[in-house]
């Protein structure tokens, strides 16, 4: 199945007492900032429900948005902040969907 669309799923290591303040943070970033970029299509973000980990599985329209992104990303102030929760990520292409049946 051929999709352009770039998906990037980054994790981030939290424990149950950070856990909301990394949600509010990261999520401040997405809304703020990552939503505005041009080929940003949309995301999601996720709690882990043992308290030890974040997802965020966004949709960019390609790679090369999301690497524009990421230029500008580098020089956001709330980055730092950010890395305390040691985001991870990998970027995909989607290969196959499958609707609910």
């Amino acid at each position: 199945m051929s999709n352009p669309e770039h998906i990037v799923v980054v994790t981030f290591e939290t424990t149950p007492e950070n856990q909301d303040e990394a949600l509010e943070k990261i999520g401040a970033y997405i809304d703020s900032f990552l939503s505005r970029q041009p080929g940003f299509l949309g995301s999601q973000l996720h709690r882990g429900l043992d308290g030890t980990s974040l997802v965020h599985y966004a949709r960019w329209r390609s790679e090369a948005d999301f690497q524009a992104a990421g230029e500008k990303a580098r020089a956001h102030p709330d980055l730092p902040a950010l890395r305390l929760y040691k985001p991870a990520g990998r970027g995909y292409a989607v290969w196959q969907s499958y609707p609910r049946s």
